[in-house]
């Protein structure tokens, strides 16, 4: 991970979480199906109503919009190699990142992912850096223990990565030093683009930073869940958006490295510390060692003091001679919370001056560990690695897909031959456990890279858990979830091709209740700017629906649904609907559906969207939502 490596750029402030929660629930929504568990009987107005009642119990957000984006965050700092500095032209400049966050295993917790369109540092006219979408940000190492204070999963940090590629890159330097050092390093012949990585971590729910967790729900969570309760029930709106802390780092991104988490050498919680510390990744650049601890150290309470773990030491450990080389040691004000908010969590500290080069060259061939003063072994070096190209991948029912994996050796590459026994894994809905569905013996070819035929039979959501090793039994606590602070992972969705609705009449009852009707009961959203219920609406709007479902634009932001679990049926009917001449609108009119909730206050005048006669949003409304909100 090139963050790692100098020119770095340090950015800091906040994220927005607005995600539906809803789906979350199986009994609410069938991932295999992708399908709501609408029953035959059940009117789309029956359906949220009975999401707005289990905000009582912890459906926290059940008119989000998915939408994700960076707030009061901007550039802080910059190095270039004597730490960070605050007084490169950059620094100040705002970081925009508009997104969606979208769980490909809706159940579960290790799968999430923000697709957006372009990133960007910095202001038009000034210095700057634009960055279309490469890929999609990938959520990794996830830290379940970071805030033990925090709320829900308030308490977890995350990593989110992801890279550009330079030919898409617009880089305007200006007098930055920074950015200037920046085009010079992706000139050199192992530069690819650019790598982003941050950390998210301190997540609010509810706009109260008091609350936690307890059993039963404490009296401020039930107040909290209450209020948003009434305000649903009022009508209107109503999002529930969480906020989380982010510092994040840009770097350049290099041949070899992964593109969705770090491919470093990878420093795993030791199962006989002390005291928890989450895994971190390290590598030596121009005479230092470089840490990255931004999901590593926890807080100790509210005010986000860093735990004190004493001296800090990087120590390489020769497994044969059990020869040990001190490679550097650091202390607390180099990793408390100032020092991590000044640098995002990146600690640089000058090799120790003893070592011999053949030391230094035994010393890369050898495990790190990172040991404190005060608690001993904290963290051991997994030094191989198997890593995922594509940690999240969406097939359609039919022939198998690709799920491909690298093999790392000490944070590189490594072209071998591995065994490898990779476990397919599965959540259990009357379990709430992981399942082992199946189990491959496979190797690595002799570039080190391992392909697995990913299964897309039948609509499903499952995981690999990939074990570098000829039939190792599978990790003792697996039922409990992949710890994903010690292995790497992948996860596939299939969906359904749902030929039976493909087949179907593109009639206005067969693409409501076939298609429509879906995401019109899960999404309340979207009656903010286009009524799935109304026939005449959605017809009006056939080219921006044709090319907002268009799979060609799966990555974008805009793309719908936002879930991305349309069907290629689904899909199917409803083009053939858009492409055929709509009945006239007196013949659907006992057909369009309204959205007011059964036990909702009505909707006023004042307050409704406005349509025009013929049945269309208002304009400027629906233009609005449908502007990429990166180009306004």
């Amino acid at each position: 991970m090139s963050i790692l490596q100098l020119p770095r750029i340090h950015f800091r402030g906040q994220m927005s979480w607005d995600p539906i929660v809803t789906n979350n629930y199986p009994n609410f929504y069938n991932e295999d199906t992708a399908q709501p568990a609408l029953t035959p009987s059940e009117s789309m107005n029956q359906f949220r109503q009975a999401a707005i009642e289990a905000a009582k119990g912890g459906n926290w957000n059940p008119h989000g919009t998915h939408r994700s984006a960076f707030f009061d965050t901007s550039v802080t700092a910059v190095d270039l190699g004597h730490g960070p500095v605050t007084t490169d032209k950059l620094c100040g400049a705002p970081a925009v990142l508009n997104a969606m966050l979208v769980d490909l295993e809706p159940y579960g917790s290790c799968s999430s992912q923000l697709f957006f369109d372009t990133l960007r540092f910095g202001i038009d006219g000034g210095c700057r850096i634009v960055a279309p979408r490469n890929e999609r940000f990938t959520a990794r190492y996830i830290n379940f223990n970071r805030n033990p204070f925090g709320f829900t999963a308030g308490g977890a940090s995350v990593n989110w990565q992801t890279t550009f590629a330079t030919a898409g890159l617009t880089i305007n330097s200006h007098g930055s030093d920074v950015l200037h050092a920046l085009q010079q390093a992706l000139h050199e012949p192992d530069a690819l683009g650019l790598v982003v990585a941050f950390n998210a971590y301190r997540t609010i729910y509810f706009d109260d930073p008091t609350l936690q967790n307890s059993k039963p729900p404490s009296i401020p969570v039930q107040n909290q869940r209450e209020i948003l309760y009434q305000k649903l029930l009022a009508g209107g709106f109503q999002p529930n958006p969480a906020r989380s802390l982010i510092v994040g780092t840009i770097g350049v991104w290099r041949k070899g490295e992964a593109t969705h988490e770090p491919s470093d050498r990878a420093l795993l919680p030791d199962a006989n510390a002390k005291a928890f510390v989450a895994t971190a990744h390290a590598r030596i650049d121009r005479g230092h060692v470089n840490l990255d601890l931004s999901n590593s150290i926890s807080e100790t309470g509210a005010a986000l003091i860093k735990q004190d773990l004493g001296t800090l030491q990087v120590v390489a450990v020769d497994a044969a001679s059990k020869k040990e080389y001190q490679l550097a040691s650091f202390n607390y004000p180099q990793y408390d919370r100032h020092a991590y908010e000044a640098s995002a969590g990146i600690v640089s500290v000058p090799l120790n001056p003893a070592l011999s080069a053949a030391d230094l060259a035994h010393a890369e061939l050898a495990d790190w560990q990172l040991r404190s003063s005060k608690e001993g072994l904290l963290l051991s070096e997994s030094a191989t690695r198997i890593i995922p190209q594509s940690p999240n991948l969406y097939l359609d029912q039919g022939p198998a897909g690709n799920t491909k994996l690298q093999l790392y050796l000490h944070g590189k590459p490594v072209q071998k031959i591995s065994d490898v026994t990779v476990y397919q894994v599965k959540t259990n809905l009357q379990t709430e456990e992981l399942d082992i569905i199946g189990t491959q013996e496979l190797k690595t070819n002799a570039q080190g890279q391992l392909v697995i035929s990913a299964d897309a039979s039948t609509g499903n959501v499952y995981g690999y858990l990939p074990l570098l090793g000829k039939n190792l039994p599978p990790p003792p606590d697996l039922k409990d979830g992949i710890d994903t602070q010690t292995y790497t992972y992948a996860y596939v969705r299939v969906l359904p091709a749902d030929s039976a609705t493909a087949a179907l009449p593109p009639t206005w009852d067969n693409v409501y209740k076939n298609v429509l009707i879906n995401w019109n009961a899960m999404a309340p959203c979207m009656d903010n700017w286009l009524d799935l219920a109304n026939p005449v609406q959605v017809h009006n709007y056939a080219s921006i629906l044709q090319r907002l479902t268009d799979p060609k634009a799966f990555e974008s932001y805009l793309f719908m649904p936002v879930t991305r679990d349309m069907t290629v049926g689904q899909r199917s009917l409803l083009n053939n609907f858009l492409k055929q001449a709509l009945p006239h609108p007196a013949d659907l009119v006992e057909k369009v559906s309204t959205r007011t909730v059964a036990t909702a206050a009505p909707v006023s005048a004042s307050t409704a969207p406005q349509q025009q006669p013929n049945g269309k949003p208002n304009f400027v409304e629906l233009s609005r939502s449908l502007r990429n909100v990166d180009n306004e």
